[in-house]
Order: C-alpha cells, then structure tokens, then sequence
C-alpha cells in the first residue's frame, strides 16, 4: 500500500508540474482539447473520429481503409500529391493515418515554430483532397496486401490474422465490391467535425490554439454526399454463415505455434482490464504458454517442442487458460497490479503520445480513473478474469511447418500459403 501511495504522488506531482486539459469547442461543432507543454518546442495533433456500426455497409469490409488511402494518394488543393509529400518532408512535418474498425485517426508533429503551416496542410488533406479514380484500382490491390500482410513472416501473419474480428476483416470479395461512390457516400457520412474530436498537445498556448484550429478548420461544414452517390436502397446484409476455421499458417522448416486470441469481453469496466493485462503477462500458470496484452484483447503463444504432438498442445493451451481462469488471482496479485498501475501512469504522464491517449480514452469515458482503481475488489477483478477466459470465447490460429500442422486435430484449418511478394507496411 506504501509503494502504491508513493507512486501515486508522483504521479499527481508530475500532473501538476503542466495545465491540465483544456476543452473547446468551434462554432462547427469540432471538439477540440488542448494540452499545454512548453518542454520541447513541439506541437502534436491528433484528430480522432470514431466509426459506427452502419457508417461501413453490409459486405464493404475495409471501406474505411480503403478511403485513408485514398485521401493520402490523391491530390489536396493544389498540390499533386508526389508535391504534397515532399512539401511535408521539406517542412519536417510527420503526417499519417490510422484505420481501425472502429475508429480513424490523423497523427501530426511539427515543430512548434512550423505549427500554422502544419495545421493548415492537415486542413489540406482532410478538407481539401479530391479523390482520384486514377488510383482507386491500385489502393485497392494495395488495401488488400496490407490486410493479408503478405511480407510479414509466418509467425507475425498469424497473429494478425487472429487479432482482427472475421466479421471486420477485409477481403478480396469486400474491397472489390467498394466503388468511387462508395468511397464519397463513407466521406460524406464520416469525416463530419460534429463528429471529430482534436487533440493538440505541446509548446503552444490556449489562445494561439483557438487561433490555429479556427483559422485551419473553422471552415469545416458537413457535406451532403453527392447525387450519384445516395443509395436508393439498401442492400440486405448476408445471412450470417458458419463461424470461419481457425487459420493455419504454413511456415517451412519452422515448428508449431500455437496461438489463441481472446478478445475484450463488451462492457468490461476499464478499472480491472487494466489490472488484468499487467497480472497476466508472465503468469507462472500458464506455463509453457505465455500470455500478453494486445488492444484487441490477450494473446495466448504456446511454442510447442519437438516432442510435443498437434493434439497435445492443442489440449496444452486450452487446459493453462482454464487453469488460470480457475485459479484467479490473490490479494497480493491485486496490490501489486494497483502499484505497478500508479507507477506506469506516472510514467505515461512524462510522453506526450501516452498522454494523448489517456485524454482520447477519458473523453470516450474508457479511462481508468485513481478513486475506481481504488474502490476496485478482488471479487470484482476475479469475476472479470473468468468473464474474459470463458470458453469459446477464444479465436486459435496455428503457424508451422506443414507436417506439424496436420498433426493438430479436427475440424481442420484454413490453410495460407506463404507468398514471397512484398506488400505495402502502414499507410503511407
């Protein structure tokens, strides 16, 4: 308890050595908060817009995707974007994008004495791009090879592969399906400022930031899609089919990995996910799998040995999840989480990346708070743990050399061959 009330003062010091968040918002109903930090002479903005449901139609997988790419490969005013691209690296300006299936991100960095021009070139992009059809076709190719991540190696494909929930997942029949009006309708809809959140961190005041958002984006208004592009009717969503095998990566001359997602449970209060993904990375139970956090849940990684069969590290992982699940955790486990808790947000308030994401994460009310983390009981966090490790929760994958993986038993998986093209990393 010592250690823990000790961590949490320096956090609460460090807190109140800067402002705290500042909240405005434009006539355009832009949200904007600000963070004031003199320390180094850099300004970074991140402008946060979550997806709904019905923003991505039945069966256009990889819609949201497909559009950041677009907008990054197409021209913005009066630039071309070859010209575009060299004017940000000329300015020494990082601007790039982040797609989620629930979310999409721009992230800018500049240095403070750049920050006007580094606003209004974010205004450029986002209020000023003209999608090109030129391109449409080579995005699409390019959307698909970076979902399938035909450069990364057998082991990184699988957990990729098991990461992304199947009924999100892009596929070569759902981009195909994406057309220009598609991508415009998806604009339209989205990238609205009622529906923006802005985020500025760094070496500029409150005042001077009212000034530089209002100025590059005091004139975003929501747009009415085109004519062409309003659908007349909307198409009925497929019957949902049977659930998907688990993938099987064919790696040669490697062994077998086996590896289980298990994604968070819905509504799982932040204070004990956040305890749980501290307690169960290196958890002795689990042994010889391993357990580590993921965004998208906790991955579950059992290398299995030559000597070890498909069938018997198949029945190995699921029998140390379940031992864990049964077994919960003690009251020491739970004060050491609190410490090691209070001790890395003292730490995330010293980066200004971890800060933007602790404000992202409280203005969507999914931030863990010092009087819940507190109020936290260990039958709370226990019942947590077994909601999360509930039997079928679970999404397996396994990568391996061929004859290792017909060693794994039935129903079978699907099989991905590996392919020696390189395919595009992260949005570029």
């Amino acid at each position: 308890m010592r250690r823990f009330l000790l961590a949490g003062f320096a956090s609460s010091c460090a807190l109140l050595a800067q402002p705290g968040p500042q909240r405005f918002t434009l006539p355009n109903g832009l949200r904007v908060i600000h963070l004031e930090d003199h320390e180094h002479p850099v300004v970074r903005v991140r402008l946060h817009l979550d997806l709904a449901p019905g923003d991505t139609p039945a069966d256009h997988q990889g819609l949201a995707l497909l559009a950041m790419r677009m907008f990054l490969h197409s021209d913005a005013a009066d630039l071309k974007a070859e010209a575009f691209d060299r004017l940000l690296a000329d300015s020494g300006i990082l601007l790039h994008a982040t797609s989620a299936p629930t979310a999409v991100e721009w992230r800018l960095a500049a240095r403070s004495r750049d920050q006007d021009r580094a606003l209004g070139l974010l205004a450029d992009r986002l209020l000023r791009t003209v999608f090109d059809p030129m391109v449409l076709e080579t995005q699409r190719l390019a959307c698909w090879r970076q979902v399938e991540r035909l450069d990364a190696p057998p082991f990184g494909r699988l957990e990729a592969a098991l990461l992304q929930d199947p009924g999100t997942l892009p596929s070569i029949a759902s981009l195909g399906a994406i057309t220009l009006d598609d991508l415009l309708m998806f604009r339209a809809k989205v990238f609205r400022p009622d529906r923006a959140l802005l985020m500025i961190h760094g070496d500029v005041g409150l005042e001077q930031a009212k000034r530089l958002v209002l100025l590059s984006l005091g004139t975003w208004t929501a747009q009415e899609p085109p004519p062409s592009a309003v659908p007349t009717n909307t198409p009925p969503s497929r019957p949902q089919g049977p659930q998907p095998e688990p993938p099987r990566i064919v790696a040669p001359g490697a062994g077998l990995r086996l590896q289980a997602v298990l994604p968070r449970p819905t509504g799982l209060a932040p204070e004990p996910a956040s305890l749980i993904s501290l307690l169960v990375t290196g958890a002795s139970v689990c042994f010889p799998a391993s357990l580590a956090w993921r965004a998208e849940g906790l991955l579950a990684t059992l290398d299995a040995g030559p000597e070890m069969t498909g069938v018997a590290a198949w029945s190995t992982l699921q029998d140390r999840l379940e031992s864990l699940r049964q077994r919960g955790f003690t009251a020491a486990d739970l004060e050491r989480a609190r410490t090691a808790w209070a001790a890395g947000r003292s730490l995330a308030s010293l980066d200004a990346e971890a800060q933007l994401d602790e404000v992202l994460a409280q203005a969507a009310n999914r931030g863990a708070t010092v009087d819940r983390m507190n109020a936290l009981t260990l039958d709370q966090l226990n019942a947590a743990l077994r909601a999360w490790l509930e039997p079928g929760r679970a999404r397996f994958g396994a990568a391996g050399n061929s004859e290792r993986l017909a060693s794994l038993p039935k129903p079978g998986f699907q099989t991905v061959k590996p392919d020696p093209g390189n395919g595009p990393g992260p949005l570029q």
